[in-house]
């Protein structure tokens, strides 16, 4: 099972990520983009778990200093992109219900910014409204649609098996 994602952005060969809106995320995206997809599925769930984390630091920052546009929304998406990941380590470490907890918290952080809406008002002394979507509008709604996805596959029912449960035994002709 493939579990690495490449979420980091592109940098030139050689040079460390360094984000600049959550610089506390910085070396654990680092320490995540040197994971392999043959690094075992514990190893995956820790580092985008460690990811998440340093990116719920970050929201939190930004929210307590009111920048939600860009700030607030911008940890949102990287924390549930990640969280995504870290929902797939699960699985592959037959940890399903953990699973569907990262996935229902990584759609609640993606549905905020896919939701919002600015609501400033355009120009002064006008009642015109600035409906504007977030600038994460598009990225939100990609992680809506895959945390979406792996939670109707984890909410479905088990696949009935392909004939009967058992095969009845054939019947005996009366002897003559």
């Amino acid at each position: 099972m493939a579990l690495a994602v490449s979420i980091v952005p592109g940098t030139p060969a050689g040079a460390a990520f360094s984000d600049s809106q959550c610089a506390e995320a910085s070396q654990y995206v680092n320490a995540f983009s040197q994971l392999t997809q043959a690094d075992p599925p514990q190893k995956v769930y820790d580092a985008a778990h460690a990811v998440v984390s340093a990116y719920d630091s970050c929201q939190k920052r930004q929210l307590s200093n009111g920048n939600v546009e860009p700030g607030v929304h911008y940890a949102y998406v990287r924390l549930a992109s990640f969280g995504v990941v870290e929902a797939r380590a699960l699985l592959a470490l037959n940890r399903p219900s953990d699973a569907k907890g990262v996935l229902e918290t990584s759609k609640r952080f993606a549905s905020e910014v896919y939701d919002w809406r600015g609501n400033m008002t355009a120009t002064s002394g006008s009642d015109t409204k600035d409906n504007r979507k977030s600038l994460y509008y598009d990225a939100a709604k990609d992680i809506l649609d895959a945390a979406n996805a792996m939670l109707a596959k984890l909410n479905a029912p088990p696949a009935a098996p392909a004939g009967p449960a058992f095969t009845p035994a054939p019947k005996m002709s009366p002897s003559p």
